[in-house]
């Protein structure tokens, strides 16, 4: 699934649609991959659900401007009970008139016209909708990736502490350390447990988000698959390139002098499209508005029968002398309407624009980081603990240089759980604003290998 670049005149047909045939999602998952969640989210998130309805409303409204809005009608006259002083046939004097109203200033075009383009931005509105549901649904589930890491992170050093502790109190048993260091090694065991306490609890709730979003029933089990470390983001550069289906090489990612990529991909924003349907649909209003000022015509045939049998037939027209209404002024304000609907998508068009050069710009400082760091954080945290742990069995570093190592360990390990969370959230401001799913811009390694 992607949203690629429009043209102004695009109605959405024959594109590829988030709400077109939406992939079935099983109703509560118990294992839940980023794809997953994604799927699920546009299937089952209530907001959706609810405003696909729009569609139908929509499609309904087009019908009832394609039928014509005015009626023939008959009059009959009947004066049976009649005297004419100079005699007559006898006969019962009557009359019936049809007509019907003609709009022939193509009012019904431009009804139609209206109603094609409301109905083409309620489904840009809900592309746009699966947009940031996406965005949304990807935040929170790399949000509780990473809230599980500094779970574990915590739940790990409280491990730790708690197997130094109860070294410790062997060793001052055996009188090899004080009881001043084995207080600091309980004060600090006690404290790591809280945190860890903590931890759960914020994983928990980063959990309860993502249900909400995925309109899961919390009773179900829910176990997320990936880790923030086994991810792999792509260049933003790349990404849009797969996404515009451009063959253009560019030499960096240099977005001022890549403003022509930018603007391609903004110009395919389902906000922007559904502006630009909102503009056709203002002209359109505009167009009827000044074909109203053309009169209706009212004519239909007519037939009489006189009291003495004389037959009556022709035509009868009617028709509105626009003398004091001649329809300028809601044309005025149709015209005004319009303009304002322009103006007003050229400035969304502007700040889509700075966004997905902000969103872009954002990614790549934080994916360079990532890059730089992850060498780093391949070393096996574990095991580098293990080792201190080691080295105070063996009376080899006291209890002060246990905790400096072990500072040092955890600190590096959630200051790269941060930047991963930092890129994390990044690229969901990139699908945001510029319209490239998920899918394009980040994979586990897993799915590179395969």
């Amino acid at each position: 699934m992607q949203l690629v670049a429009g043209s102004d005149d695009d109605d959405g047909a024959g594109r590829e649609s988030f709400s077109g045939a939406p992939p079935i999602a099983v109703a509560s998952p118990s294992v839940l991959g980023l794809d997953e969640a994604i799927e699920t989210g546009l299937v089952q998130n209530p907001d959706l659900v609810a405003l696909r309805q729009n569609e139908g409303v929509s499609a309904a409204a087009l019908g009832v401007a394609q039928t014509y809005p005015i009626n023939p009608w008959v009059q009959i006259q009947v004066t049976p009970l009649q005297h004419n002083t100079e005699g007559g046939s006898g006969s019962v004097g009557h009359y019936v008139l049809v007509m019907q109203t003609l709009q022939i200033a193509h009012q019904q075009q431009f009804r139609e016209d209206m109603a094609a383009s409301q109905l083409n931005q309620v489904r840009w509105n809900i592309h746009n909708a699966e947009l940031l549901n996406m965005a949304q649904t990807t935040r929170l589930f790399l949000w509780a990736l990473y809230q599980r890491g500094i779970r574990d992170l915590a739940r790990l050093t409280a491990e730790q502490n708690q197997q130094l502790l109860e070294i410790s109190q062997r060793q001052l048993d055996a009188g090899t350390i004080t009881n001043a260091d084995v207080a600091i090694i309980r004060i600090d065991a006690g404290s790591t447990r809280q945190q860890s306490e903590l931890a759960e609890a914020n994983y928990q709730t980063a959990l309860l988000d993502l249900r909400r979003q995925l309109n899961l029933p919390l009773e179900a089990q829910l176990e997320l698959t990936g880790e923030l470390t086994a991810l792999r983001w792509k260049s933003a550069r790349d990404a849009a390139l797969s996404q515009i289906g451009s063959v253009v090489q560019m030499s960096d990612l240099d977005l001022t002098k890549d403003a022509d990529l930018i603007k391609r991909l903004t110009d395919g924003r389902p906000d922007l499209m559904a502006a630009r349907a909102d503009i056709t649909t203002a002209h359109a209003n505009y167009n009827l508005a000044n074909a109203a000022r053309t009169p209706d015509v009212q004519i239909g045939p007519y037939y009489q029968r006189d009291d003495f049998a004389t037959l009556f037939f022709g035509f009868r027209t009617q028709v509105d002398i626009p003398v004091l209404n001649n329809g300028k002024p809601l044309a005025r304000q149709r015209a005004a309407e319009y303009q304002q609907r322009h103006i007003t998508w050229q400035q969304l068009q502007d700040r889509a624009e700075i966004e997905a050069i902000v969103a872009v710009d954002r990614y790549e400082r934080a994916r360079k980081l990532v890059n730089a760091a992850r060498a780093d954080f391949r070393e096996n945290l574990p095991a580098e603990l293990q080792r201190l742990e080691d080295q105070f069995k063996a009376n080899e570093v006291d209890v002060l240089r246990v905790f400096q190592g072990r500072t040092s360990l955890i600190q590096n390990r959630r200051a790269m759980l941060d930047l991963l969370n930092e890129l994390a959230q990044a690229t969901t401001a990139v699908t945001a604003a510029t319209g490239i799913p998920p899918k394009a811009l980040v994979s586990f390694a897993s799915d590179e290998e395969t």
